[in-house]
């Protein structure tokens, strides 16, 4: 009988062993590991990169297709790091993967429509954090991003290389230029506010302007004139014509005051003409050019005032 509980005691002991030897194995097959590239707020990159690498497991089988994987990649970065590390998501809330083939190597990313929110440094942010979590993985060497189908507005180049980015430092910036973006007074008169606009490779001057704009006046004293949720869809530079397409969305959301879109009007082109190679600005919506902004002729707007 006592032979027998010894037995009984060494059996129970190997099964013990065996699990404990069995839980790290166990645990790998939760999931590999896989450098993907959020931002850091701008609080906490104080000067440095915001694109910062985080390892991240993703929940896909082991030997899993490379679609599956890279649409994981896809999905764990619009949904933001696995743990709350204070990296952030670099793409807005609300945007859904539509699609993602893989041909001769290239991912093809089809985003939901609000990707179009992006423009200037945070559409460049979010279209090199994809291309370099995406082109971590074996057999994907280049990424093209769209929204519905459609090539994103403001974008410089249509397919990315890992080569093409450049993790900034405040060394890498190639010029500052200074500017000045217009924004509504006390008064409600338009005043300009001087503004540094830094320039990385690939980026160009007036949408770099067109999204500072955007994003609103550093004095407090004063305010925006254009809504936060208005969207400029590309800002593009052709022999001195500024062209400015601007979704038809906001156009259709313009205020119903006349003086108040004429403000907005001379906002967009008084900040636009600090620039010195504006010598004239087209509006369009969608691609189409516009000969109105709401009530106000673009005409009014379309060349450089004198003086």
């Amino acid at each position: 009988m006592r032979g027998r509980w010894k037995l009984l005691l060494a059996a129970a002991l190997l099964l013990l062993a065996l699990v404990a030897s069995g839980a790290p194995e166990d645990r790998e097959e939760q999931g590999e590991e896989h450098l993907l590239y959020f931002l850091a707020p701008e609080s906490r990159a104080r000067g440095s990169d915001r694109i910062r690498g985080c390892p991240q497991r993703l929940d896909v089988p082991e030997g899993a297709p490379l679609a599956d994987t890279a649409r994981a990649v896809v999905e764990r970065l619009l949904a933001g790091p696995e743990e709350a590390n204070g990296l952030l998501s670099p793409l807005p809330a609300g945007v859904e993967l539509l699609d993602l083939e893989i041909r001769d190597q290239r991912a093809y990313v089809d985003l939901s429509s609000g990707v179009n929110r992006l423009s200037g440094v945070a559409l460049t942010m979010a279209d090199y954090c994809l291309t370099l979590s995406l082109t971590e993985l074996d057999g994907v060497s280049s990424v093209s991003i769209t929204a519905q189908g459609r090539r994103l507005g403001q974008q410089p180049k249509q397919v990315f290389y890992e080569r093409d980015v450049l993790l900034s430092t405040m060394d890498d910036v190639l010029q500052t230029v200074e500017v000045t973006l217009y924004f509504l007074d006390s008064a409600n008169a338009l005043t300009g506010e001087s503004r540094t606009i830094e320039l990385y490779e690939g980026q160009t001057l007036a949408e770099n302007l067109a999204a500072a704009l955007l994003e609103g006046p550093h004095n407090r004293e004063l305010k925006r004139v254009l809504p936060e949720d208005f969207q400029i869809n590309f800002v593009r530079m052709e022999s001195g014509v500024c062209y400015v397409n601007i979704s038809a969305a906001s156009l259709a959301a313009l205020p119903e005051d006349e003086t108040l879109q004429r403000m907005m009007l001379w906002s967009l082109a008084d900040s636009l003409y600090s620039i010195d190679a504006v010598e004239e600005l087209r509006l369009l919506a969608d691609g189409e050019e516009l000969t109105h902004f709401g009530l106000i002729p673009v005409e009014s707007a379309a060349a450089r005032p004198k003086g």
